[in-house]
């Protein structure tokens, strides 16, 4: 059943009850007050009758019965009387008869000394009060019996319930109607909020309830346009994530494509007899270069893939002993190159993620080193800033456009794809650089010349691991 129905018939409900019972209860009452006005006037005139025969009866020296009767005729011809029928008797005649006999049609029985018996009669005509008593006379006892009528009481109880059946169904009516219109406003902003809930299931995220009451229906609101917020902006973080993802992969394997090829064709020449030995030897080393690439590639791949992670393990990582890692692992072979590495680093940590942190600048001084066609010069240094430090690499190699320098940082983007192809660059490694340095809340700068070099700036703000070393 609809919550809007239900409301309906709980509230109609409602008022049926509660006036029904409170009107019956109403009518009630004020019946059995008339019912009680009734009968006391009743008994008070019974009591009337009866003192004026104990006073008719109390000035003679023996019971005078016609003057009895004409008291009782005379009240009654004056209008003093009230009741419907009226009998005084003894047992051996009647003194007094008055009215229809037949209302007599309960048998009460005899009372005892001055003590009055009544009953309420239903009879045909209507509802009576039937009253008995005894007057003890000098000669004789008799019997005082009269009958009252209580049907005014009655008649106004069937009055007042059929106009309170009236009013009731009124009530209850105009209950309904009330009803209905207070469900159909409260339930109001319930039916936006669904309306809105299904365009959202149906895919309409810029669906808002939009209810600016300030009763719960609006607090609901509010939070529920919060989560549509939420809601529609993962999804679409989740599409352009998705899109980058078609993108990179679309990208790698484009990459694999073509060393892949080179690599079956060789691979085919090898199998293949009458090949000297030189083309041998240079098949041979194209398939294990290309191989290399390939190891790097998956490599780098897979690091950007995993370094997803909300929190690093963060080490104090002295800075001249990074940059000694450094120039241990490339001085060797950028010498033979003729190319100068040059580190230089401030005394003092840095809370850091060392294998990360060395990863960039791996990959920093390596880019450095393939923008150089002969002999060149690179620079590293380290310094201590306040909440961190700041890296920096700089060559004096070929350069690049400012055009370029916004998108280095893409994946599979190079700025010379003959020369990276050649040297085995992937576009990669600066892409893995941003994620390094946004994991440790920093930021990366390049400025760049064409043949005047590259200087990459770095700063890195989570923490220093102790204060400065002086000296």
């Amino acid at each position: 059943m609809r919550f809007w129905l239900r409301l309906i018939l709980s509230i109609s409900l409602l008022i049926a009850l509660s006036f029904g019972i409170g009107g019956a209860c109403l009518v009630s009452t004020s019946f059995q007050t008339a019912l009680r006005d009734e009968k006391t006037a009743a008994m008070h005139a019974y009591q009337m009758v009866r003192n004026t025969l104990y006073l008719l009866n109390s000035l003679g020296e023996k019971t005078d019965y016609e003057n009895m009767a004409d008291a009782l005729g005379q009240m009654e011809q004056r209008g003093a009387a009230r009741w419907q029928a009226l009998s005084l008797q003894s047992e051996e005649r009647s003194v007094y008869q008055s009215g229809d006999r037949s209302l007599f049609a309960t048998d009460l029985p005899r009372p005892v000394s001055n003590e009055c018996v009544y009953a309420v009669v239903r009879g045909e005509k209507g509802v009576y009060l039937q009253v008995l008593s005894a007057i003890l006379t000098a000669e004789d006892q008799l019997w005082l019996q009269a009958c009252f009528d209580l049907s005014p009481a009655y008649e106004a109880r069937e009055t007042q319930q059929r106009l309170f059946l009236i009013i009731y169904l009124a009530v209850v009516a105009l209950g309904v109607l009330m009803a209905a219109v207070l469900s159909f406003a409260l339930t109001k902003k319930l039916r936006r909020l669904a309306v809105a809930v299904r365009r959202i299931s149906r895919g309409d995220l810029s669906t808002r309830s939009d209810i600016r009451s300030l009763d719960e229906f609006g607090q609901l609101s509010r939070d529920f346009d919060a989560m549509a917020d939420k809601l529609e902006d993962n999804i679409r973080k989740l599409r352009a994530d998705m899109r980058r993802q078609e993108y990179f992969m679309g990208a790698f394997a484009h990459e694999l494509k073509t060393p892949m090829t080179s690599i079956i064709g060789y691979a085919d020449l090898l199998r293949q007899d009458g090949l000297d030995e030189s083309s041998r030897a240079e098949a041979a080393n194209y398939i294990f270069s290309e191989g290399q690439r390939l190891e790097k590639l998956s490599f780098k791949l897979l690091d950007l893939l995993l370094m997803e992670k909300d929190a690093l393990t963060l080490k104090a990582v002295s800075l001249p002993a990074l940059f000694a890692d450094l120039d241990r692992a490339f001085s060797p072979t950028l010498r033979n190159k003729g190319v100068e590495l040059i580190c230089r680093a401030e005394q003092g940590k840095v809370l850091l993620e060392p294998d990360l942190i060395k990863s960039l600048l791996y990959n920093l001084v390596d880019n450095a080193a393939k923008s150089m066609e002969g002999e060149g010069r690179i620079l590293a240094t380290g310094r201590l800033i306040p909440g961190g430090c700041q890296l920096q690499v700089e060559d004096d190699g070929c350069g690049m456009e400012q055009e370029e320098l916004s998108r280095i940082t893409e994946a599979f983007y190079r700025v010379d794809k003959s020369r990276s192809r050649r040297q085995g660059g992937a576009g990669l490694g600066l892409a893995l650089c941003r994620k390094i340095v946004g994991l440790h809340h920093g930021s990366i700068a390049f400025y760049s010349e064409p043949g005047q070099g590259t200087c990459v700036t770095i700063e890195l703000f989570t923490g220093r691991g102790n204060k400065r070393a002086k000296g």
